[in-house]
């Protein structure tokens, strides 16, 4: 569909050039408007037939630009794609994330994790959200894990991580038991 919406694009484009470059000459006097609308006028009564599916074209066309949806879902969820000698691999967003969930589950110290990743022409970030527990030594723990989720992002996917950001959000108090 991809390729259809591309033509339907530079098609209405055409017709938007067309027209301001009309609407220039007639701006500017170069032409009047009584010899454009005569012959367009002349031409559609003498070609109804052509006019009417000329006009209908053109409103199918509009509809289908109008409602038809680009596939942004996909570029929203996105992922990477790895080309190698016997062909493509997509590596999908969430499959970072779960790598990276999986690694800061190893930590005790660490609850309520979240990952969200970013991936760019410069790279990939990691961006990781969790508390800690108390008595916790924030910076061991987490130089510890960047480094693991870097070393096991580029063991299982072959991809480097640009930055792994660890965003501590608290102290987690553990829930009284009664």
């Amino acid at each position: 569909m991809k390729g259809f919406e591309k033509f339907l694009l530079v098609l209405f484009s055409l017709i938007i050039i067309v027209a301001s470059v009309a609407v220039l000459l007639y701006s500017t006097e170069m032409i009047s408007n009584t010899t454009i609308f005569t012959v367009a006028r002349n031409w559609l009564v003498n070609n109804k037939i052509v006019g009417i599916c000329i006009g209908a074209l053109f409103a199918l066309l509009g509809l289908i630009g109008v409602f038809s949806s680009s596939d942004t879902s996909d570029d929203k969820k996105g992922g990477l794609a790895i080309k190698g000698e016997k062909g493509t691999v997509y590596i999908t967003r969430d499959t970072f994330e779960n790598i990276i969930l999986n690694v800061a589950r190893g930590y005790v110290e660490l609850r309520n994790v979240k990952v969200d990743i970013s991936m760019s022409e410069e790279g990939l970030v990691a961006n990781v959200y969790a508390m800690i527990l108390p008595d916790t030594v924030v910076p061991s723990l987490t130089a510890r894990l960047q480094e693991n989720i870097k070393s096991s992002i580029l063991k299982q996917t072959t991809v480097e991580i640009k930055e792994a950001n660890i965003k501590i959000k608290g102290v987690y108090a553990e829930p009284q038991k009664k």
